[in-house]
């Protein structure tokens, strides 16, 4: 179930009058040339064009019953939209030979739908999609972006795709038949973007710590322990000082792509009780690293081959590492919390500066674009994809480490 490639030759070509790596959004107008470049001469042809926008998904089932292996494929089809075909000529050509550098050359003037057509419900039954088969709501729905997915498991493989490509057919009379040139151009649709100014919203968890070591004494800090005193604390004896804290850690439930304002990781370090012994000794916590990594979900939805109202449901997810982990090893002096005065909650995102791309992340001025994700949460028929967040906290105290791991839906929503 390959997606549309770019195609075209010297007999036909599209050419795009906007640069490379150009984006749309509904209500743009695509503009360019279909091109012909090679030797023709006929009394008759014409030049069309259409613009396509289609999901498809597909799940494959491996099955293997004692010595018979079979495999079974169940496809998703829904055509957002095709615009009738523009015819751009008709009539006869006449292109010499040697003209590459002279071709024929047909503009065109596309504007993109701004949602799907009201066919687009057309042949499908409720259980195929994730949105109500309503015309109210398809009304006021806006076109998917562009999206690939795919993973490949060892019994049940799935991919789904959003894609949106212009075709051009060149059709002429030849020696009393009719040649068909075809051209396609995948063209790049992008998210809608939010109504209304962004702001973060905080999200905020409280996990306990606890420490248990005599190092928790003053002037024991990083005292070798003796045999004794290590025995002490392999069993737990009340000889040896506790201290308990709560970590609050804040997050956003939304973050925005390519958003200036960095995305805010607040941690908090808090005393909650403490031996008698050492009540009044200031502990210092030290930060060691918060790791981030963002999981994406895939989801994807194909009718039964010979009963479409069975659906076959399968989902897979990747998983989008920030950076940030690597980011503490180039701080010049370490992270600390203490229990005494100036104890103040740390902002890692804004200390280190982290921003979200369409392609990547910047985190400690350093931006990374070794990966094509993640991708805003969307819902269309076939396909539904979603993100969560996965946060990591280490901390030392007493030369005691301990890590924290916290997970939660994480919104990324669309660039403005």
């Amino acid at each position: 179930m390959p997606q549309t490639a770019k195609t075209g030759n010297e007999n036909i070509n599209i050419d795009l009058a906007s640069p490379p790596g150009w984006t749309y959004v509904g209500g743009d107008t695509v503009i360019g040339n279909v091109v012909r470049r090679s030797h023709v001469v006929t009394p008759d042809a014409s030049v069309t064009l259409t613009l396509v926008g289609r999901v498809k998904t597909k799940i494959t089932v491996k099955r293997n019953n004692g010595q018979l292996t079979s495999t079974s494929h169940y496809r998703g089809r829904w055509q957002l939209f095709s615009t009738s075909r523009e015819t751009l000529f008709r009539g006869p050509l006449h292109l010499p030979e040697g003209s590459v550098n002279n071709p024929l050359t047909w503009p065109f003037s596309v504007e993109i739908p701004t949602r799907p057509s009201d066919r687009v419900l057309e042949g499908h039954c409720k259980e195929e999609s994730y949105l109500p088969l309503d015309k109210e709501i398809l009304a006021k729905n806006t076109l998917p972006a562009s999206f690939f997915s795919s993973n490949r498991g060892w019994r049940t493989s799935s991919e789904g795709f959003v894609e949106y490509y212009l075709e051009a057919q060149l059709r002429y009379s030849r020696s009393g038949s009719f040649e068909v040139e075809t051209a396609t151009f995948p063209i790049t649709i992008r998210h809608v973007p939010q109504a209304g100014t962004f702001i973060y919203e905080l999200q905020s968890r409280l996990l306990a710590g606890r420490a248990k070591s005599q190092r928790l004494l003053p002037g024991m800090e990083h005292a070798e322990l003796s045999l004794k005193q290590k025995t002490q604390k392999l069993f737990g004896s009340s000889k040896v000082p506790e201290f308990h804290y709560t970590v609050e850690v804040s997050w956003p439930y939304a973050i925005q792509l390519d958003n200036p304002m960095p995305v805010p990781i607040i941690i908090s370090i808090k005393p909650a009780s403490t031996s008698p012994e050492i009540s009044d000794v200031v502990q210092k916590v030290q930060l060691n690293w918060v790791n981030m990594v963002i999981k994406s979900q895939t989801m994807v939805r194909a009718p039964g081959n010979l009963t479409p109202t069975y659906t076959h449901n399968h989902s897979h997810s990747s998983s989008h590492p920030i950076g940030l982990k690597k980011a503490f090893l180039r701080l010049e002096s370490p992270v600390v919390f203490t229990t005494g005065k100036g104890n103040e909650p740390v902002d890692i995102g804004s200390m280190f500066g982290l921003l979200f791309h369409s392609n990547g992340s910047t985190v400690g001025g350093l931006r990374n674009t070794t990966y094509s994700g993640p991708s805003p949460d969307f819902i269309t028929y076939n396909i539904l994809h979603r993100n969560e967040l996965e946060l990591e906290v280490s901390l030392t105290v007493a030369e005691e480490t301990k890590e924290f791991k916290i997970s939660s839906g994480l919104k990324i929503l669309a660039a403005e």
